[in-house]
């Protein structure tokens, strides 16, 4: 986001994960963060998903009192071995010391004080309540790193389950992301590099021009606007409207022009609105609807209606769309306080509608099961203060560019459009453009994934892995999580299943941005995921364990998440598993880059 100006996290930041990335193998028992320790010259720092401390002295103690149960421990601990000086730490137990250890390798990588066999602590007697205490000597300007402390009971550390397990921690893919459901909104004609939302306006009489026009012909026009999307991964966002400043109307010739108050109107648009519930809801094409239909643009202001019409267009939308979310465009309006209604803010961070983003906080947490998009505007008001004169402007421009990611990691924004008609071949503007693409939506960071080395035929098997939402906001449909495995030549599957048992809408990002410091004040949630799996049918040999989200629509993968081991197709490659047989390398390589496969696809299911 807001550039880093220190030389040394410039360095950091391309070495943060490469010792943690595959083939690394621990049983993670009882950690503790070194961030949530007391810390003496020690301040907290943080790198996209990691959080560690760091010396602000030649000198500094972390400590904290053990919370687990009595027992005998094995002890662990990850710290970042630095060029610029060798470090000591020294473990303490109730002040008596158990261990001192020298930062080792001196790479500026992550390292685990287990890698030092000779050093690791085992089987000591600790009890609930000790008082554990690190002392840290920097050598030269070292900064001692500590990402945290690990307690493995001693006992059960050599169990055969866990020896069995392999853990891989695969290494965040730092660039934006042209994901589903979420980010810049731009046109089906222009090829985006980000964009996998259309929005869709469309005239009343363009789908039912009298009354007894079906639910075929919305069908039929849809399918005309939205030809191609589907093998484009695009997803639509319609909005049906009756007036445009400046345009000939858009009534159905058996109605009254610009009436939105009558028995007619208030008959005709509930007849409507079931027909696009018929239509839309079950439409694998339909991302998100928006209201629409009162007012200019269908900005449900003005001309506007009778509130005995907008209870009942409200209360329709909400029993039309069962599975797909409805958007509105002012918040407290249409009852939103009473169906989960999501908002369309047309003026997305323009200085003349402050207001409406005090509005839209105070709906808060609606965002956590209900979209927030939009388009910011570029023909209106005091737009050279906030957004800028041109999508150019406010993608380039720091000003107007921390103002828009402030906005959308305050608000939980999911989508923009307007300011997608950027210059992608402008690298400064598209440096920009990738800068807020990263913030909107959802952002999904596996940190460790975690299986049995061999698995054999008719067996069960468990799987697990930790992801965190570095986004600003859900995914906002249960689209199911597969786990596979691939033939190592072909990259195909040759087994699959998914996870029954989690909801990926469930993981959440942080809240309460702070500009300032560019974090939520309430981090984002490690969510785990864990099942197991009944494996038959597979030949003896050796397989790559793969992950990947699923568009229930044809059941392939579409949405990404943010790490590199990533295949065209969309399936993320963990690491490699032996099948009926023992293998000892499960690291993989030859990974693809995300953001270049345009080869992801949906199938077109109206039902």
């Amino acid at each position: 986001m807001k550039n880093l100006s220190n030389q040394f996290w410039k360095l950091v930041s391309v070495l943060i994960f490469v010792s943690v990335s595959f083939g690394i193998v621990h049983a993670a028992e009882k950690r503790v963060e070194a961030e949530k320790m007391s810390l003496t010259n020690y301040q907290i720092d943080k790198k996209e998903s990691t959080t560690f401390i760091k010396l602000t002295g030649s000198t500094g103690i972390a400590k904290f009192n053990f919370n687990f149960p009595s027992g005998k421990y094995n002890i662990d601990a990850r710290y970042i071995a630095e060029k610029i000086g060798q470090n000591t730490y020294s473990f303490y137990v109730n002040n008596i010391q158990i261990i001192s250890w020298l930062g080792k390798n001196r790479d500026d990588q992550w390292h685990m004080m287990n890698e030092q066999q000779w050093h690791i602590p085992k089987n000591i007697t600790i009890n609930n309540g000790d008082e554990i205490r690190i002392e840290a000597l920097s050598a030269n300007g070292s900064l001692a790193i500590l990402d945290y402390i690990e307690f493995t009971e001693s006992g059960k550390a050599g169990s055969p389950t866990k020896k069995s397990l392999t853990t891989i921690y695969p290494e965040e893919y730092e660039n934006a992301i042209r994901n589903p459901l979420m980010g810049f909104r731009a046109s089906l004609e222009k090829k985006h590099e980000y964009a996998t939302l259309v929005k869709t306006y469309i005239k009343w009489n363009e789908i039912e021009n009298a009354e007894s026009d079906g639910v075929e012909k919305i069908i039929e026009v849809c399918d005309t606007k939205w030809l191609g999307g589907a093998e484009q991964n695009i997803k639509f966002v319609p909005r049906v409207y009756l007036a445009w400043p400046g345009r000939k109307g858009s009534w159905p010739a058996d109605m009254k022009d610009g009436d939105f108050t009558s028995d007619q109107f208030k008959q005709r648009v509930i007849a409507l609105i079931k027909k696009l519930g018929k239509a839309w809801d079950n439409d694998s094409r339909v991302a998100f609807v928006e209201m629409g239909l009162i007012g200019e643009w269908g900005e449900m202001e003005w001309p506007a209606t009778k509130d005995e019409i907008i209870d009942a267009v409200s209360t329709q939308f909400a029993t039309s769309f069962q599975n797909k979310i409805v958007m509105i465009r002012w918040p407290n309006t249409y009852n939103d306080d009473v169906y989960n209604f999501g908002y369309y803010w047309d003026s997305f961070a323009h200085h003349d509608q402050n207001y409406y983003a005090f509005h839209l906080n105070n709906t808060s947490p609606r965002w956590r099961t209900a979209v927030i998009g939009g388009e910011a505007a570029y023909d209106w008001g005091n737009l050279q203060i906030q957004p800028g004169k041109s999508p150019d402007e406010s993608l380039k421009n720091p000003v107007h560019r921390d103002f828009i990611i402030d906005e959308i990691r305050r608000l939980h924004a999911n989508h923009i459009g307007w300011i997608a008609n950027y210059n992608q071949s402008n690298d400064t503007v598209s440096a920009g453009a990738a800068l807020v693409q990263k913030v909107m939506g959802y952002r999904f960071v596996i940190s460790e994934v975690s299986y049995p080395k061999r698995i054999d035929t008719n067996t069960k098997f468990l799987v697990s892995f930790k992801v965190k939402n570095t986004g600003s906001t859900p995914f906002y449909y249960n689209w199911p999580v597969e786990v596979s495995l691939l033939d190592p030549k072909t990259k195909q599957p040759v087994w699959k299943n998914t996870f029954t048992n989690l909801d990926i809408r469930n993981w959440q990002p942080g809240d309460k941005w702070d500009g300032k410091s560019d974090t939520y004040t309430i981090p984002a949630e490690i969510n785990s995921a864990y099942q197991s799996f009944q494996l038959s049918g597979v030949p003896t040999g050796e397989y790559i364990l793969a992950l990947a989200i699923l568009d229930p629509a044809g059941k392939r993968p579409c949405a990404r998440f943010a790490i590199k081991n990533y295949y065209n197709g969309g399936r993320h490659p963990i690491g490699k598993v032996g099948i009926n047989q023992t293998i000892d390398s499960f690291s993989v390589s030859g990974f693809d880059d995300i953001q270049s496969d345009r080869s992801l696809s949906y199938d077109k299911m109206v039902k």
